[in-house]
Parts: C-alpha cells; sequence; structure tokens
C-alpha cells in the first residue's frame, strides 16, 4: 500500500493531496468606484439661432428632445412636423433647405436653426465628418412625428 500511495503521489498535481506547492495568485485590488452622476442642471447643449423665433401651441404640446447624428453624405428626406423644431448643431456643419428658400444655408458648430409649425425642409450633410444634432421639437399630440413632403426645391 506504501507503494501504490508513492505512485499516485507522483502522479498528483500540486494541490491534489491536500498541500499545495505553488502559491495562491495574489488577489487583484477592487476595481475604483463608478463616478457619481452629475447633480444639478446639465448643460446637454447650446446653439445661437440667428432669426426671429415665434413658438405657440393652440392646446397641448408633446415635448421631445433627440440626438441626430448625419454621416458625410447623408440627408434627410423632405418632410415637416406637426408643430416646430428647433435643432442645434454640436459638432459637424449641415445644410438646410426651407419651402420658399431654397438657396442652401449651411450650420456649423454652436449655430442653432428653427422651423416653424408644419414647415417643409430638408438637412443634410455636405461635410466630411457627421454632424451631430440635439434636435427639440414641440408637437401636436397623437399626430405623427413627422411626415414626408415632395421636394421643394
Amino acid at each position: 500500500m506504501g507503494l501504490a500511495a508513492l505512485l499516485l503521489a507522483g502522479c498528483a498535481q500540486p494541490g491534489q493531496l491536500g498541500s499545495s506547492a505553488e502559491p495562491a495568485p495574489p488577489s487583484l485590488p477592487a476595481p475604483p468606484p463608478a463616478p457619481a452622476p452629475p447633480t444639478g442642471p446639465v448643460l446637454v447643449a447650446t446653439g445661437r439661432v440667428n432669426e426671429r423665433v415665434t413658438m405657440r401651441t393652440t392646446g397641448p404640446a408633446a415635448y421631445s428632445v433627440r440626438t441626430v447624428v448625419l454621416q458625410p453624405g447623408e440627408a434627410t428626406e423632405w418632410h415637416r412636423h406637426p408643430g416646430t423644431e428647433l435643432s442645434i448643431v454640436q459638432s459637424g456643419q449641415v445644410t438646410v433647405l426651407r419651402e420658399h428658400h431654397c438657396d442652401p444655408t449651411r450650420y456649423s458648430r454652436g449655430e442653432a436653426v428653427f422651423f416653424a409649425d408644419g414647415q417643409p425642409h430638408l438637412v443634410r450633410n455636405d461635410g466630411a465628418v457627421p454632424a451631430d444634432l440635439v434636435v427639440t421639437y414641440l408637437l401636436d399630440p397623437g399626430a405623427p412625428d413627422e411626415s414626408d413632403v415632395p421636394p421643394a426645391c
């Protein structure tokens, strides 16, 4: 029996017979705690509107804020909203075409563009980098957010 134990001990891996020949790996330090979310007001985006803005509703309105990224060469279809839109260009630049104002207008970082209630428009990225927008809508509740319209230009 002693010979069998000696033979089996020679085949055993460290730690299988109750004693470990190798030290235990060192424990890893705990990861740092996640940063706390910001408290108080947090500025998401800011932009300057270089035209007169009038916003009115005839009743309750659905308010929403979205981010939109247009890749280089990407454009929206011609469309309109059942309410107003205010878009801030956070990065890149966009070109805007509006019904009855078909000369392209460019908006760059820090600028904002306002679309009146129901105004048909198209927004496109003619630049070489993505255009990042923060878009705010004040829309008629229950209506689709937008509807396609025929090209105006």
